[in-house]
């Protein structure tokens, strides 16, 4: 019985040893075969649940542009001749083109395949009303998207091809075909003026990856939306059947909404609910740039604030600016010192620009070359402290939103100026106030002037409506830069169509910017969006609004399995 024991041992240990050496095999894929490996895939199915914050208005891509939830929606539902990748580079959508020689003349072909969700086929009438309504001088949407389309000339050429003329080139006019179609057999009859107010908005039909289904409720109030995936999507198919949607009138809501099982993510988080967010288990929350940044213009035009005009001057006040003091403790973090009027992510951002820090002894220098001095005898904190330059004296009044963050952040610049013996005088104004009473007048009425520039909806990069010397006096350049080296490569870069000859092009401005300083760039905020780490494959990329936090929505999924794949067998090396 023993000898027989030691021999089922064997045989035992035998076979264990076999079947490793064979698997080992298998794994390391060697001559004798193929590898075989286990991985992820997605498993297709499931409904993903949003909490939005906010209520729908006007479900139309048109008119969209004030509310993030008619966005969040209509992002899903409808597409646009192209759309943008996660850099702000246009690509095909709905349609392809070329660019004539001369850039004045694109060609766009649409897909075959492009349906609307009731089954009628994309054609070029759907493209000439839609660009019908934009060029319509009733047309209420964005009126810079109006502007545009008014100045240009559409022409059909079959049901699947058109072209678009411009009267001159415009290097960023593909930024402005990523608009939402409208069908024209279900809105054509519908006045310009009354599109507002049409049926269409509360029940849509788009060509998009998901389909509108419904709005739902209780008790008679609207709380959510229903979308389903589109079967006869011309891009990749979903591998959700469904996303709902559930409005709540604030985060904290929407917070709750999630710990009772109401929802799988929430389209914002604010700074106020962000520690509350990121202890919530198992909540994800992720983070990108929003298409933003705050500024102080200066007033470079005045004749009485002579030291504006001296680059040294500017360039020691934004070395005296402790802005990362400011993002740490006035905005918990939520933000990312600027260096670059060009939005970090944009595929026209120079990667290589310094990183400005505060540096009070680097400034003191700057100031005390440029011969603006401390008298003798001042000691710091002294009425006496104050720099200057024969009679005059290194004073003036920077103008504030009177909220409460602007209101401290400009308290804070103050601060940190006066120890450089600049006396900064904080004139806090009504929000609604500070573009019409100060930044619109000509001739200015500021010294300087804290305010958040918005860019969302606008991902090419070009600068020249703020900086060009042919926007100070009607357009936004507000603090009055005027350098005709900036302004040369801004008009070079709006009238190249190469990508890569453009982004060399808005490298070279940013460098000039930064050696410049025309205006004291501070910060750029950060949005942050929370989703259940049971959803598998969530990735946001640089934002060019909040929407497109769902432009990769289409590839998440609620569960993998683990599959088997094979792979090549590797060459043995000798």
């Amino acid at each position: 019985m023993r000898h027989l024991r030691w021999q089922l041992v064997i045989a035992i240990l035998g076979m264990l040893l076999v079947g490793s050496l064979l698997n080992g095999k298998a794994q390391s894929g060697g001559a004798d075969g193929p590898a075989v490996v286990l991985t992820a895939e997605p498993v297709r199915g499931g409904v993903y649940t949003e909490a939005l914050i906010g209520l729908p208005r006007q479900l139309n891509p048109l008119l969209d542009y004030n509310n993030p939830v008619d966005r969040d929606i209509d992002r899903l539902v409808f597409s646009g001749l192209t759309r943008f990748d996660a850099y702000g580079r246009p690509q095909p959508d709905l349609a392809n083109w070329i660019v004539s020689d001369d850039g004045l003349t694109y060609t766009f072909v649409l897909r075959a395949d492009a349906r609307w969700h009731d089954g009628r086929p994309v054609t070029t009438a759907d493209v000439a009303f839609t660009v019908g309504l934009l060029q319509n001088p009733k047309f209420s949407g964005p009126p810079e998207l109006a502007r545009l389309w008014q100045a240009l000339s559409l022409a059909v050429i079959n049901d699947q091809a058109f072209t678009v003329t411009l009267p001159e080139p415009f290097a960023p006019f593909l930024d402005y075909t990523t608009f939402g179609l409208l069908p024209e057999h279900l809105l054509g009859q519908t006045p310009p003026a009354q599109l507002a107010e049409a049926d269409f908005n509360h029940a849509p039909i788009g060509a998009g990856p998901f389909r509108f289904v419904a709005l739902t409720g209780e008790n008679g109030q609207v709380n959510g939306a229903r979308l389903a995936a589109f079967a006869d999507y011309f891009g990749p198919a979903p591998l959700l059947n469904e996303v709902a949607f559930r409005f709540y009138p604030e985060v904290g809501a929407a917070l709750a909404g999630y710990q009772a099982g109401e929802v799988l993510g929430i389209s914002r988080i604010d700074a106020a609910h962000l520690n509350q967010a990121l202890q919530t288990e198992p909540l994800g929350v992720y983070t990108a740039l929003l298409p933003e940044y705050s500024l102080i213009y200066l007033n470079l035009q005045s004749d009485e604030l002579p030291f504006f005009q001296d680059k040294k001057v500017r360039q020691a006040l934004l070395r005296g600016l402790n802005r990362s003091a400011m993002v740490n403790q006035l905005l918990n973090g939520q933000a990312v010192v600027a260096n670059s009027p060009v939005l970090p992510g944009s595929w026209a951002y120079n990667p290589t620009l310094p990183n400005i820090a505060y540096d009070p002894a680097a400034a003191a220098k700057l100031l005390d070359s440029a011969g603006w001095v401390i008298p003798d005898g001042a000691a710091p904190g002294s009425e006496g402290y104050v720099r200057r330059k024969g009679e005059l004296e290194l004073r003036f009044t920077l103008t504030t939103p009177n909220d409460d963050l602007h209101l401290a952040l400009a308290q804070a610049a103050a601060a940190t100026w006066k120890q450089l013996g600049v006396i900064v005088t904080v004139n806090a104004v009504a929000p609604n106030t500070v573009r019409e009473a100060f930044l619109l007048p000509r001739p200015r009425v500021f010294d300087a002037v804290l305010v958040d520039l918005n860019l969302a909806g606008t991902p090419d990069p070009d600068p020249y409506p703020m900086w060009h010397e042919t926007q100070v006096e009607s357009g936004q350049n507000y603090g009055g830069f005027n350098d005709r080296v900036s302004s040369e490569l801004l008009e070079q870069a709006r009238i190249t169509t190469d990508l890569g000859a453009r982004a060399r092009l808005y490298y070279q401005f940013q460098s000039r910017f930064i050696d410049q300083t025309p205006a004291l760039l501070l910060f750029y905020p950060v949005y942050n969006y929370a989703v259940d780490k049971s959803v598998i494959g969530v990735q946001i990329g640089p934002l060019i609004e909040a929407s497109d936090r769902l432009n990769t929505l289409a590839q998440w999924s609620l569960a993998t399995r683990r599959v088997s794949v094979e792979q090549p067998a590797a060459t043995p090396t000798r």
